[in-house]
Parts: C-alpha cells; structure tokens; sequence
C-alpha cells in the first residue's frame, strides 16, 4: 500500500537530493559548462572562471576550452592564479584555446619561479593547444624557469600557440613562450615579444633539454640583462641540450656576452635542421649569426642572413663548431649544407661562416665574401654574391632542391629566379595566406577580412606581418612591399 510522505520525509529528500548536485559537480558551477571530459571540456568564458582554474589543483588532470576572448585587465586587483606548480602538482589535462585571445595576464614576484599562464605542465597527455596571449607581462626579475605560456614543460606538449606584445622577465631559463622544455614538444608556435634574462635565455623556448622545436617563429627582442654574465642566448632558443629545432626560424635582435646566436644560442650534442635566423646579433665572444657555440651537435640545411657583431670567436654561421667531451666519449660536431651571407662586425679577426672549428666536420657550406666582408672562415667556402646565387654550384655539391632527384627526392631548398640566394622549401612567403607561392588579390581579400583585428597568428597559419599584437597600416605596409614578387 502506498503510503505518502510526511513533510519531514520530503524535506529530507531534498537536502539530500542538493548536497548530491553540489558535491558531484562543484567544478561546473566554478566554470562555463562542461564536465571536464575530453567529449565535454569545462568552458571558460570569462576572466574569473579562467582565474579558477589556479585555485583548483583537483581540476589540473581535466580538459578545458576557451569558448571567448578573455581580457584579464578587466579581472581586478587579485593577482592571477598560475595554473600548475611544484608544491601543488603539475597541470596534466588538456587546454585548448580555441584560437581565441587572452590579454594582458599579468604575474609579477621578485622571486618566483615556474611562471607563466602555466606554470608546470607535465605528461605525455597533457598538452596546451591553440592558445594567443597578447600584450602577456610575466616579470620575475629574479626568477627561473619563466615563459608567457609555461614555465617549465615536462614531456608534455605545446601545439599552434602565439605570443604578440608584452614582457618576459627572469633570469634564468626564460622563455618567449616557454621557460624550459625538458623532453617535451613545441610545435607550430609563434613569439613577437621581448624577453629579458642573463643565461639560457630565447625568444621562443629559454632552455630546451633533450626536447624538440619544430615549425616555430620568433620575432621581438632577447637581451641579456646583465652586462658582465649573459650567456646562453638565442633568438629561438637560448640553450638546445640533447633536442632538436627543425624547419624554424628566428628574426630577433639578440644581445648578450657569451655564446649569442641568432638562432640557438648554445647547441649542445643537439640538431639544428632545415632552420634559419636574419636579425640581428650582438655579443663579446662566441657570437654566431645562427648559433653562438655548438659543441657535437649536427647543423644541416640552415643558413644565416643575420647581422653579427661582436668583440672576440664571431662568426658568420656560428662562432665555434666544435666537439663535445662528456666524460671519455668524444661527440665530434657536423655541419653541412649550410650558407652565412648577413654582414659581420669585429674588432679582429672573424670567420665568414665559422671562427673556429676544432674536432668537427664542415661539409659542402659556402659564405659570401662581399655580404659577410669577410675573406677567411675556418672551414666552407668563400664565394662572391653573384656566385652565391648558382643554383648548379649548390647541385654540384649536393644539396637536395626542389625538382631535382640526384640529391635526394626531400626537396629541402629552392632557389627562384627572383631570389639572391637559396631559401628552405618549407618557408611561407610574407603575405602568402592562401599559400599557392604568389602574393596577390586573393592574398589581399584575406588580409582585408583581419583589418583591425587582433594579430593572433591562427588566421595567417602563423606567418604574422608586423608583430604589434594588432592588423593595421604597418602590416599594410609589408603586404604592400611583398606584392607580387613575392618576397621583399
């Protein structure tokens, strides 16, 4: 027999029933929707539930998605939660940003270390995607282990994010985008920002440990902090130990004292492959156009237009090639198929592709005598511009070109009629956005759709024009000097 419930019976039920809603999901109420599954990320709509996140060590092993622009300068004066760290744990889920914007994070401590929007990701799992931070200020004067996304990356992965504008500040490992990298994978990323550090520093990654870089792009400026001890400073990456850069480039201005490069500024039993760097490089000693100091590493397929400067060991490609001595094994160093042409500035004696070799290979590498100004290197050849310029002496020697078989069929390097010297096949022409290798109408009509827009990078693949964070007349007037040939 049915017997209907007193008014205590459903009261109870109903106090039972809440606490069961709240405690079995206390996150989606913190956030946008969602239940924190790969099927149903939490959603992150505004600054506070972004901020949430920092204070919700339970959460870190979730997926996220960031569903709308987020202005953090709108979030007040409480200072912002970095999302994974050491005493708390890692973050080892999933952030995807969605290719929207957030601005103007700020994190500032005199001290601190692992910062970032991250501070520590870790796991094979765990990954950050599709991310754009603008105008990022990420400013620990003392501080290690710094980056505008993640501080430290641990076997984990970072995937198509973009830093425009803004400020990173430490003072060792410090990174564009990533403070340090220890085996993990930063890819198809790009950094228009300014970095400050004095050792193991870089526009995209500060110390890159046994980990890989591929497909990245870093404009801006990296400079050393402290005038008597900077080392360790690169364009892309400060100090690549054990890792790899592939097909990645680097058009920074770069200042330090020791083991300065455009590119990679100490490049330890590591590979730098089908890679580039033509900004600007500045230094005392062991200053490269493309890399400061390698020591065992392999240099294949990369060449430098960058202009160098420096006091003491300058080079056009890369001031010291050498071998590297772990205990009593000897790791000889190899660099082929490599060209420096960017003017080189010294007080004494400098090396048109390299100062000094020792214990390593040079291989079928030519710089050019007139660009460079300089008659000597310690290994390569010497050629004028118009001799820089052959395609059948780069055939000659082996370098594997785009429709030609004898070299190999990886179609690595090209050389247009238009172009003074050779350029990797990989690289994306300035203003090609719909890539069919010409810049032209159907370029214009998708540059006139981002007018004014914020410059995340997404639309353009990653291949951003002026790096100021906005789609304006300075990008016009790149477009307009990359009109039709394609390349300024």
């Amino acid at each position: 027999m049915f017997v209907e419930p007193g008014r205590g019976q459903w009261a109870r039920a109903f106090v039972s029933w809440v606490a069961v809603g709240v405690f079995a999901f206390p996150a989606a109420a913190d956030y946008g929707g969602g239940d924190g599954t790969a099927q149903a990320p939490y959603r992150i709509v505004t600054a506070e539930q972004l901020n949430t996140i920092g204070t919700r060590p339970e959460d870190w092993d979730k997926h996220f998605a960031l569903m709308a622009d987020i202005d953090l300068s709108e979030h007040g004066p409480t200072p912002f939660n970095v999302i994974g760290t050491p005493d708390a744990g890692p973050f080892t889920g999933v952030f995807d940003g969605n290719g929207k914007v957030i601005s103007n994070l700020q994190v500032y401590s005199e001290y601190g270390s692992y910062l970032g929007l991250f501070g520590l990701v870790s796991g094979e799992q765990a990954r950050i995607v599709n991310v754009a931070l603008v105008d990022p200020n990420i400013v620990a004067p003392m501080g290690r282990y710094v980056g505008a996304l993640v501080g430290t990356l641990r076997n984990a992965t970072v995937q198509r994010c973009h830093v425009r504008l803004g400020q990173i500040h430490g003072v060792n490992f410090v990174g564009g985008l990533v403070g340090k990298s220890e085996e993990g994978k930063v890819l198809e990323c790009t950094v228009g920002t300014a970095v400050y550090g004095a050792t193991r520093v870089g526009g995209l990654v500060g110390f890159s440990y046994f980990a890989a870089v591929t497909g990245c792009r870093a404009e801006g400026q990296v400079l050393g902090v402290d005038d008597s001890s900077c080392w360790g400073i690169g364009g892309l990456v400060g100090e690549n130990n054990g890792g790899t850069v592939t097909s990645s480039r680097s058009g920074c201005s770069v200042r330090g004292n020791r083991y300065i490069g455009g590119l990679v500024g100490e490049n330890v039993v590591a590979e730098i492959h089908c890679s580039f760097a033509d900004g600007h490089v500045s230094g005392e000693g062991e200053v490269g156009g493309l890399v400061g100091r390698s020591r065992g590493g392999v240099i294949a397929d990369c060449y430098s237009l960058a202009a160098v400067e420096g006091s003491y060991y300058v080079g056009g490609l890369a001031a010291r090639h050498a071998g590297s001595c772990y205990c009593t094994a000897n790791t000889p160093g190899r660099l082929a198929r490599c060209y420096a042409a960017g003017p080189v500035k010294v007080n004494g004696t400098s090396g048109g592709l390299l100062f000094v070799t020792e214990d390593s290979a040079v291989e079928d590498s030519f710089w050019d005598i007139e660009a460079t100004g300089c008659i000597w290197s310690d290994g390569g050849t010497g050629r004028t511009t118009s001799e820089m310029g052959d395609l059948n002496m780069y055939v000659d020697a082996g370098w594997d070109f785009v429709g030609e078989e004898a070299n190999g069929t990886e179609d690595i390097w090209s050389l247009t009629a238009l172009a003074a010297y050779p350029q990797l096949a990989w690289e994306t022409t300035p203003g090609d956005f719909d890539a069919d290798g010409d810049v032209d109408l159907r370029d214009y009509s998708i540059f006139a759709g981002q007018w004014r827009r914020p410059d995340t990078g997404f639309w353009s693949s990653g291949s951003y024009m002026a790096a100021d964070g906005i789609i304006d007349f300075d990008d016009l007037d790149r477009f307009a000097r990359a009109w039709l040939p394609g390349r300024k």
